[in-house]
């Protein structure tokens, strides 16, 4: 098989938000945070996680009005 050289790009870390850790009353660690525009944002452990599975390790959302987000695919 011939190598296929793979151009990688340049990038940059733009800061999006601090994230704080915190405790939920079943003792389940979640983080949350803002961003400087003020858009609230939650992270989590993605409880449906299974090893080998194609499913990412953390969720992260972001904070809306109740019943304008949209529906979450596991």
């Amino acid at each position: 098989m011939a190598e296929e050289k793979v151009e990688r790009k340049k990038t940059e870390l733009e800061l999006v938000a601090g994230l704080f850790r915190n405790t939920d009353k079943n003792s389940n660690i979640y983080y949350t945070g803002k961003s400087e525009d003020g858009t609230e944002y939650v992270m989590f452990r993605n409880s449906y996680w299974k090893e080998g599975a194609s499913k990412p390790y953390f969720r992260v959302m972001r904070r809306v009005e109740k019943g304008a987000a949209a529906a979450i695919e596991d």
